[in-house]
């Protein structure tokens, strides 16, 4: 079912249920060496739901070993019951979403899915402009599916990072590496 299979899950779990799914994923984490991981929401894809994600992170969280850097991101995909007005729903992750996400301090970065099944250029870009206006740092869900030319926006923005990468183009390729934006490979 993909994202939105994971959306419906992610609603209906009460914040409790994620903030232990949190803790347990961190401890075989640990158990594995590692000491540092980003968490990111994406999967609620409405202002309650998105924040209940980014709190359960933080109720995971608090007091474990694993130091945990959130990221939100609520332009993952247009939720399904958002289809016919999807600009409509950039405008609620620009002018409520990160707002009320930053206000509360819920996450350090924000990021945004560039494919034809998720957001335009455009639309990431408008995100992503408006999370660094709200103090958050970007990263950027890129080339995942097909050479969409997310990494030149990724390092247009110099963002922190661009994730996935599969069919990036040795354009993109060059530009994160002159921006120095990490490339995250993720298969």
């Amino acid at each position: 079912g993909g994202i939105l299979a994971t959306v419906a899950a992610t609603r209906a779990a009460s914040l409790d249920d994620l903030a232990l799914l949190t803790r347990a994923r961190l401890d075989g984490m640990l158990l594995l060496g590692t000491t540092l991981a980003e968490a990111k929401s994406g999967y609620g894809l409405s202002i309650e739901a998105e924040i209940k994600q980014l709190e359960a992170v933080r109720l995971g969280a608090a007091g474990h070993p694993v130091e945990v850097v959130p990221t939100f991101l609520g332009a993952h995909t247009v939720p399904k019951e958002r289809r016919q007005d999807r600009e409509r729903y950039v405008d609620e992750i620009v002018n409520e979403m990160l707002p009320e996400i930053s206000r509360r301090r819920l996450a350090v970065y924000a990021d945004a899915f560039v494919d034809a099944h998720a957001f335009t250029i455009a639309e990431a870009r408008r995100v992503l402009e408006a999370a660094r206006a709200s103090g958050l740092g970007v990263r950027l869900h890129a080339d995942q599916l097909a050479d969409d030319g997310a990494a030149l926006l990724a390092a247009e923005l110099q963002a922190a990072s661009a994730d996935h990468l599969e069919h990036v183009s040795d354009a993109g390729i060059e530009a994160l590496a002159r921006a120095g934006t990490a490339a995250v490979l993720l298969p």
